[in-house]
């Protein structure tokens, strides 16, 4: 009988796979014990090639060229899936079609899943068991909208076919280093999320061995670009993941077995973290104590990405561990592109260190000014929005970030956003203006500001009012609910702070608010309860409102 043969594509993607994968075929690459997963090279390939097969049957033959390559014109796949097993097969047998990947949060209503599935113009959905519900529940909106779209279960744990097959790299199945090869949705202005494509080469960078013989914790959701990143980026280097919950407790634990040599994760979870060390760990036996400890000095690697962490958390942090965080200012359309090093000073405040490798950084006044960053897999578009795409490349193809820093020898240091038109929240953008334009229009409401302001470990997004009377007794509670129909809920204060009689905002000359002084003034707030008095607090977490949830009320992101 002759062999059954598989071809995969001819770029430095599947090559350095297949080589890898080939040389170290029981490398577990995958330990996932609730899900019954323990996955190996060898593994993870034959479900690669089994996924890519589901796929070619459920899609006409029309959305693929004769070398099995999909269409470039409609290259995205929507992945449904947890960030663990699931999710890395579906990413993988997407690319090995020749298709790029599109993660989405498992918490989006139909209206808002559909809307990203004609956006992308996709025309099947990867769905893990786990969101089987939720994946029904999306094709049955959209069919009611005369939408097709094709449900496609990920399947692991498959048996390799039989006889085995010859998987071999396919000479003319060329792809374009420049072509899609994932697509990452981000917070927009307002309503759904913006696309940012990055190409096929942001996984063409070969790591110098395999395996890396680094174990790593997943334990968060994909849609956000670390994770979905990152995630690839560990299988190729051969990194084995340890997939658990989202629990300071269960992190906590993983770090006592010694065995985890890297970590990352956003500031809040450091924050969480140092907050059940104090309560839960701190108080323990000496040597129960010293066990917690000695596991989390046994990490090789710590880094924290996605926002600026508190002062506290980072003392907290360079005491336990020996030696400060690494921190790394990173964006969507260019991922991780400024580290700390080993020779950053840890007491210089908000000092984002030097270039990722490969990432070329300039400030827009010389030695300050807005960061602009150039790298060779950075986005290539904002999916349907060249105007928007344009806006924020400048002449040398270098993106505006947005943010304002300044040099201190050869360290970055990042001052802030250059805009105080939005504020950052929970990974959104909350336009400040919008928001008081709806407090204005409340009936009881005279005066209304937004400032950003940070507790509970998190940015918030934080109100000045006055009353329209002295004696109107105005609570954050009652804001909330009667702006639930005007603004997305994202977008709702979650602080207040009521002026008193004859109590006067900071202010220009000219009578311009200085929101700054005002967030100085009325928000400089404890990390933790209890607030000063005068100050209310609304904790959002996400899944916890009373009211229903609408499309958009998260901007298509939670």
């Amino acid at each position: 009988m002759a062999p059954i043969i598989e071809q995969l594509p001819n770029e430095p993607l599947f090559d350095h796979l297949l080589h890898s994968f080939t040389a170290h075929p029981r490398h577990v690459l995958v330990h996932d014990p609730k899900n019954g997963v323990e996955a190996d090279c060898s593994q993870l390939l034959t479900d690669i090639l089994y996924m890519r097969h589901q796929i070619f049957q459920a899609l006409p033959a029309s959305s693929f060229d004769a070398r099995r390559r999909i269409d470039p014109e409609n290259p995205y796949v929507i992945v449904l899936a947890p960030g663990n097993y699931d999710y890395i097969v579906a990413a993988l047998s997407t690319l090995a079609c020749g298709g790029a990947f599109a993660p989405i949060s498992s918490t989006l209503a139909p209206e808002e899943a559909c809307h990203l599935l004609e956006t992308t113009n996709a025309s099947c959905m990867l769905v893990s068991p786990q969101f089987e519900a939720q994946g029904s529940q999306i094709a049955r909106y959209c069919a009611a909208r005369n939408k097709s779209v094709a449900i496609i279960p990920i399947a692991v744990n498959n048996a390799p076919a039989a006889p085995r097959p010859l998987v071999r790299i396919d000479p003319a199945m060329t792809l374009d280093p420049t072509s899609p090869g994932v697509l990452i949705f981000t917070s927009g202005t307002t309503g759904p999320p913006k696309g940012v494509v990055r190409p096929r080469r942001v996984w063409y960078n070969s790591p110098p061995c395999f395996p890396s013989n680094h174990v790593v914790l997943a334990f968060r959701s994909p849609h956000w670009v670390g994770v979905a990143m990152r995630l690839i980026w560990q299988v190729l280097a051969g990194t084995r993941a340890e997939v658990i919950e989202n629990d300071p407790r269960v992190i906590w634990e993983s770090f006592c077995t010694a065995r985890v040599s890297r970590f990352s994760a956003p500031p809040r979870t450091y924050a969480q973290l140092m907050k059940y060390f104090q309560e839960h760990i701190d108080c323990l036996p000496v040597e129960q104590r010293s066990r917690y400890v000695k596991g989390v000095r046994a990490l090789q690697r710590v880094t924290v990405s996605g926002g600026v962490t508190w002062p506290t958390v980072m003392g907290f942090w360079r005491e336990l561990l020996g030696r400060p965080l690494r921190n790394i200012y990173s964006s969507t359309e260019v991922t991780a592109a400024i580290e700390t090093t080993e020779d950053s000073d840890p007491n210089l405040e908000r000092c984002i260190g030097k270039p990722c490798r490969g990432v070329q950084v300039k400030l827009s006044d010389g030695d300050h000014g807005e960061i602009l960053l150039k790298s060779a897999t950075m986005f290539t578009h904002y999916l349907g929005n060249e105007a928007a795409t344009r806006a924020v490349l400048d002449e040398e193809g270098y993106y505006k970030s947005g943010d304002f820093g300044h040099l201190v020898g050869d360290q970055y240091v990042i001052d802030g956003r250059s805009s105080t038109d939005f504020i950052p929240y929970r990974g959104l953008r909350v336009p400040v203006h919008e928001v008081e334009a709806r407090l204005i229009e409340l009936p009881y409401i005279s005066e209304a500001y937004v400032v950003p302001a940070s507790f509970h470990y998190m940015r918030q997004v934080a109100a000045v009012i006055r009353p329209q009377t002295s004696k109107a007794a105005v609570s954050l509670s009652q804001i909330r609910v009667d702006l639930q129909d005007k603004l997305q809920r994202y977008k709702l204060p979650t602080l207040l702070r009521t002026l008193h009689d004859n109590e006067q905002v900071p202010e220009t000359t000219t009578g311009k608010p200085l929101r700054r002084k005002m967030e100085e003034k009325y928000f400089s707030l404890p990390e933790e309860p209890p607030l000063p008095a005068g100050v209310e607090f609304c904790d959002t977490d996400v899944g916890t409102e009373e009211t229903p949830r609408r499309a958009w009320d998260w901007g298509g992101m939670m």
